[in-house]
């Protein structure tokens, strides 16, 4: 589950609480001056307990009751300044199944770029009053998190196009939009910052090589969309297996790096797509050391330009056969990622 149309440890920001925050200390309006999403009985009603992407659980008793349109209550008051557009914010989430209280996605903490027309609506709406240091829980309708997909088609069981979501997101440091539209701008504490979208290549640009026998084979479009084949007769292997289809002549990912990256992923029994970049329309970025091993090493020690295919075990290099039942796979499924690098920025 994403929140950007593209991807997503920071020191909470300490600050004397500023306009645009009421008087119990939560925002009433963002920093637009537009009214902060309205509570109802449904968000009101949430209560959890643990870590916010780690080990969240629902404690309310499913199942949610929600009217009608999403809704956004205050569980964990911040203190600081309203996020700004153009700011980073750092953002861990966890996500519920309200109808039956079962969790459905635990995304840890990582940096996400404020801006509405690089979010999808319900993150947007989640995030735009958001203070360092705050948590809060969204619910919202089954059609506002997944629009017209049929529920049987989600990696997620036991949903229905009646069931609302529940978001719950907390809040990490806010750090400032760069005054030069194209130069890196920091990053949360301790990591590197972020690239405009005018320093990045549109795909891989290089020298083409062969993928050793047995590989999936990739066919790009003219935009560089790749469409993913998985070879017929040939077993998916047990191992984390990795191969350069174009070497680019950039700059080298370097451990600890933020790297931008278009990448689509497949399953290798089915050959379906699990999830896409290019389906939503923009790169994402990530530190590497912030990913499963099967994108880290894929990445590390390449250069920007380079296209890489990563066919990736559950338990070697991939989420584990246990995530991977959750999404609705087999726990044995191997997945396929084809990933184009678009720019890096180093950590030192």
């Amino acid at each position: 589950m994403k929140l950007s149309r593209a991807l997503l440890p920071a020191a909470l920001a300490g600050a004397l609480i500023l306009t645009g925050c009421s008087a119990g200390g939560s925002p009433t309006k963002d920093d637009a001056g537009a009214e902060c999403l309205a509570p109802g009985s449904a968000s009101k009603s949430i209560k959890v307990s643990g870590e916010t992407g780690a080990d969240l659980k629902l404690t309310t008793k499913a199942p949610i009751k929600l009217k009608d349109s999403i809704e956004r209550s205050v569980l964990t008051e911040g203190e600081g300044k309203v996020v700004k557009d153009g700011e980073t914010i750092a953002v861990s989430m966890t996500t519920f199944n309200g109808d039956t209280g079962k969790e459905m996605d635990q995304i840890p903490e990582s940096p996400v770029p404020f801006a509405e027309d690089q979010l999808v609506p319900w993150a947007y709406e989640g995030i735009r009053c958001a203070l360092p240091g705050e948590q809060v829980a969204l619910v919202a309708p089954y059609a506002d998190m997944f629009g017209d997909t049929d529920p049987a088609e989600t990696p997620y069981e036991d949903l229905t196009a009646k069931t609302p979501i529940v978001i719950v997101m907390s809040f990490g440091e806010v750090t400032e939009a760069s005054a030069d539209d194209g130069a890196t701008d920091e990053g949360a504490a301790g990591e590197p910052g972020t690239l405009g979208a005018d320093k990045l290549l549109k795909k891989a640009e290089g020298k083409a090589v062969a993928a050793p026998d047995g590989f999936p084979t990739v066919k790009l479009a003219k935009d560089g969309e790749p469409t993913i084949t998985i070879p017929e007769g040939v077993e998916a292997p047990s191992k984390l297996e990795i191969a350069t289809v174009i070497e680019g002549d950039g700059e080298t990912v370097k451990p600890g790096d933020r790297v931008y990256v278009n990448y689509r992923g497949v399953i290798w029994r089915t050959g379906e797509e699990f999830d896409s970049s290019w389906s939503r329309g923009e790169p994402a970025n990530f530190v590497t050391s912030q990913v499963i091993p099967g994108f880290q090493k894929a990445l590390e020690g390449q250069k920007v330009g380079s296209q890489i295919i990563s066919v990736v075990p559950a338990e070697d290099g991939g989420y584990g056969a246990e995530t991977l039942k959750g999404q609705g796979h087999e726990p044995d499924d191997v997945m396929v990622f084809v990933l184009d690098i678009l720019g890096t920025v180093h950590a030192e």
